[in-house]
């Protein structure tokens, strides 16, 4: 037997053809601004990446993150989520598609961080003027050979968690976004497509398998924002899903073997790489933002105020810290009623409790801001009746009043909510959202984030929360007059 024959044969018995190109893409998602952490973290991610670096070949490798990146913590949330990008910066990756949650901070502040991305910023379903200079709706990529078309798509619902004035911005469904670019990447013929996606398997009219079969051209879906991580599985007769770990708790990877004669996949293998905490830090990272992560460990010890817990261990924290927020949002606004909402915590609070700024951002983590509605009694009566709803769904509304009795001298009131729940709170307030689009209600954006405002007016402060013998929740501030609720 001719040795070029036993060299075919032992190819052919590995499974590997003698035309293939490999190409490799790396992926994370939901990263949701964790840097540091004992099985988790960007400085751990980090280590994985680099390791991965050292078994291919640069020109062979693809870095994608899936979106929801720059907000979750606290260190993130002091540099308005540009510790996050150094992170990407740094690691040189080539795709970001944006996430919903990475607006949090605003529109010139996700302009920015877009324009501070060393790679391509992608989301083909975003449309608007404000940001279409500094994102693109698809990329094309040539990778040891290989032509990439990568596709990025963000979480279509945002205009029911996002308020935003005058159509600055809106986001299109994933169906009508790809009407409307595939076209374009057919006729730049790529060998490979791949869509980053920060969305997962499922979602309210929308079905993964669906998808893939109506563009069964998509080769590789990266999928996010659920937070259920998938090492791999096939949606359609040529299509293959991952969704790697969120909370930068795993490397997704995925290995692309493309046969360069056929001109076509021959396999995809896939898997997740996890972090955990025998995984080392990458400790030129961590050189770069230490400074940064110093200066936000010394923000999150800074005091607020304080409050004392009185036969409370079976109240659920959130309570008082809506009220304490409601109370708050009377102040700033001078509304007559504070609509506050939120899931239950979980915790339970005891004893003398120091109010730090990361506490403080543990009770309202996202950049909400306090706007106001003029409501007639009807309008209010039908408002209220949709927050009530959804007690039984275990999401807490809590009322704050200026006054018990708010229509007995008038017949219209001022009320506070956050731009979170006029937005229709990812669709739970449906009526609210189109109250707050009805100009006949006058609303009324203060600017103000609710966490700022909280660090305004508790500046100095001490509350007791007492749990009384009948079961009623009395809430003080110290050395002041009671405050009703």
């Amino acid at each position: 037997m001719s040795k070029k024959l036993c060299l075919f044969l032992l190819f052919c018995t590995a499974g590997i053809c003698l035309y293939a190109t490999r190409l490799t893409v790396l992926s994370t998602t939901d990263l949701h601004g964790n840097v540091t952490g004992n099985h988790r973290g960007m400085l751990r991610v980090a280590y994985l990446i680099e390791q991965q670096k050292k078994l291919y070949p640069a020109d062979s490798l693809l870095l994608i993150d899936c979106g929801d990146t720059t907000q979750g913590t606290f260190s993130s949330m002091v540099f308005q989520g540009e510790l996050m990008i150094k992170c990407l910066n740094y690691l040189k990756y080539d795709v970001w598609a944006i996430g919903n949650h990475d607006f949090d901070y605003g529109l010139a502040v996700i302009k920015k961080r877009m324009r501070e991305f060393s790679g391509v910023s992608l989301a083909a379903n975003l449309d608007g003027p404000y940001l279409a200079e500094v994102h693109a709706s698809w990329k094309m990529f040539t990778k040891n050979g290989i032509k990439v078309a990568v596709i990025g798509l963000t979480q279509p619902e945002m205009s029911k968690t996002v308020l935003i004035a005058d159509r600055v911005f809106e986001t299109i469904t994933f169906g009508a976004a790809l009407k409307r670019i595939m076209p374009g990447i057919r006729a730049a013929r790529p060998d490979v497509i791949i869509l980053a996606q920060h969305q997962g398997m499922y979602a309210k009219g929308f079905s993964i398998y669906k998808f893939a079969a109506q563009y069964p051209e998509i080769d590789l879906v990266l999928g996010g924002h659920t937070h259920l991580d998938n090492p791999g599985q096939k949606i359609g007769p040529h299509t293959w899903y991952l969704q790697t770990r969120a909370r930068a708790c795993g490397l997704g990877k995925n290995v692309i073997d493309y046969d360069r004669k056929q001109n076509k996949i021959i396999k995809i293998n896939s898997e997740i790489i996890p972090v955990t905490v025998n995984t080392p830090i990458d400790k030129k990272l961590l050189e770069q933002i230490r400074p940064a992560l110093a200066r936000a460990k010394k923000l999150a010890e800074q005091k607020i105020a304080t409050i004392i817990f009185k036969n409370t261990r079976n109240l659920d924290s959130s309570f008082p810290e809506q009220k304490i927020i409601g109370w708050m949002m009377l102040e700033q606004t001078r509304a007559d009623v504070a609509v506050c909402n939120a899931y239950p915590s979980g915790y339970k609070l005891a004893g003398t409790v120091p109010v730090t700024l990361k506490r403080l951002y543990y009770w309202s983590s996202y950049n909400n801001t306090i706007c106001t509605l003029t409501l007639d009694k009807a309008a209010y009566q039908k408002v209220m009746a949709e927050q009530k709803s959804l007690l039984k769904k275990n999401y807490r509304t809590i009322i704050t009043y200026a006054r018990k009795d708010l229509f007995s001298s008038k017949n219209k009131i001022i009320v506070a909510f956050s731009s979170y729940a006029l937005a229709g709170a990812g669709g739970k307030f449906p009526f609210l959202r189109r109250v707050a689009k009805n100009k006949k209600f006058m609303l009324k954006n203060t600017g103000i984030i609710i966490r700022d405002g909280l660090a305004r007016y508790l500046k100095g402060k001490t509350f007791i929360v007492s749990n009384n013998a009948d079961g009623e929740i009395s809430i003080e501030q110290k050395l002041r007059k009671k405050v009703s609720h």
